[in-house]
């Protein structure tokens, strides 16, 4: 979820400038999501997307435009997608633009920021980074950047606008929001206009995946660009060291299975995709005796799902959590039956999951 980091830190080692692209706001149909980012550092060099088509022309064309002036500068602009994009989507989207220079003073302040960001993703730690867009007071410059955690308690020291943005920032880590806007006015300190974006894990979803062999492999480019925490188990090193893919997202485990399975967070979406149908089922059947996953699905044949579920109940398992154990995992196909026409199904399975949550956490 938070890939976008790297690339972010490997221009500022090169000092290059470039414009962060962050969807603050959609409305009605939209190709893309709040929070979704670009990082963008000239054609041929980006990362991210937004949705493709006009809007993500029309944002890459602006975002050059930036690129190419020597000033700073951090706005918003507002792009209908029908009236002003030509696109049948009939909503809005709402587009913040950072130009960030990878030298001098900019570099530091950048880097300052940038490294409080990364420690509070490794620590797993929820936080809100308020980015100001406009101001009228010489208190704030454009563009700074102030970090709200969940640890954090009210100061009486605050002034009145940081009163405010602590505020905002509470409500928006206990909402199911993921950014918000707002202009804040204080009669001493003046006005100032604010994005919110918040980044959580207490709520992100973990997916183990048991086995790393051709289908996992196949599987995992998709899985890197969800927003979920991976974790990749597997007792063969020579598997993940053959692996070409990108694992910066990955919290990659080398080591026994069924140890594994005894100790994954609670409501882990489980795959079990190993090698062996008895590792298979000493993995299925430890997930089980915990009864605390959201999703149990193993690949295989409905033959073997049934044999597995039986043979669970025989060892004294209640029905009700036997039966949730999902086999075969993924749509079958008579013919296509490469690592990727198995893994793409796998996939949407758990695509389908992912948004039914976020629908049932709006409702």
């Amino acid at each position: 979820m938070n890939n976008w980091l790297q690339p972010l830190k490997e221009l500022l080692e090169l000092e290059s400038d470039f414009v962060i692209l962050t969807v603050i706001e959609t409305k009605g149909s939209t190709p893309c999501s709040d929070g979704e980012k670009i990082i963008y550092a000239g054609h041929n060099s980006n990362y991210g997307s937004i949705g493709g088509g006009n809007l993500e022309y029309q944002a890459l064309n602006y975002a050059e435009e930036l690129l190419n002036q020597s000033e700073l500068n951090t706005n918003l602009i507002k792009y209908p997608l029908g009236a002003t994009l030509g696109q049948c989507c009939g909503g809005y989207v709402r587009v913040m633009f950072e130009r960030i220079s990878g030298q001098g003073l900019d570099q530091e302040n950048t880097n300052n920021w940038l490294e409080n960001i990364a420690n509070l993703i490794e620590q797993k730690q929820d936080f809100v980074t308020a980015t100001l867009i406009s101001s009228t007071t010489d208190q704030y410059d454009v563009g700074d950047k102030i970090i709200y955690t969940s640890n954090n308690t009210k100061n009486s020291k605050l002034n009145d606008l940081n009163d405010k943005i602590f505020d905002i920032s509470k409500t928006l880590i206990e909402s199911h929001e993921s950014t918000s806007m707002a202009e804040i006015s204080s009669p001493k300190e003046g006005m100032i206009e604010v994005c919110f974006e918040k980044h959580t894990f207490s709520d992100i979803q973990v997916v183990a995946v048991f086995g790393a062999g051709h289908i996992a492999q196949a599987m995992m480019p998709i899985l890197v660009n969800l927003p979920i925490t991976i974790y990749w188990i597997d007792d063969r090193p020579l598997q993940f060291e053959n692996y070409t893919g990108d694992t910066t997202q990955i919290n990659i485990i080398c080591d026994n299975f069924v140890d594994i399975a005894s100790e994954l967070p609670k409501n882990s979406y489980c795959l079990v995709i190993t090698y062996s149908h008895q590792l298979d089922f000493e993995v299925c059947e430890k997930i089980i005796s915990r009864n605390s996953f959201s999703y149990l699905g193993m690949i295989g044949s409905t033959i073997k799902g049934n044999r597995f579920r039986e043979r669970l109940r025989q060892k004294g398992w209640p029905n009700e959590t036997v039966d949730r154990l999902i086999c075969p995992i993924g749509e079958k196909h008579k013919f296509l039956k490469s690592p990727s026409a198995i893994s793409i199904p796998i996939a949407m399975d758990l695509l389908n999951f992912l948004e039914n949550k976020k629908q049932k956490a709006t409702q």
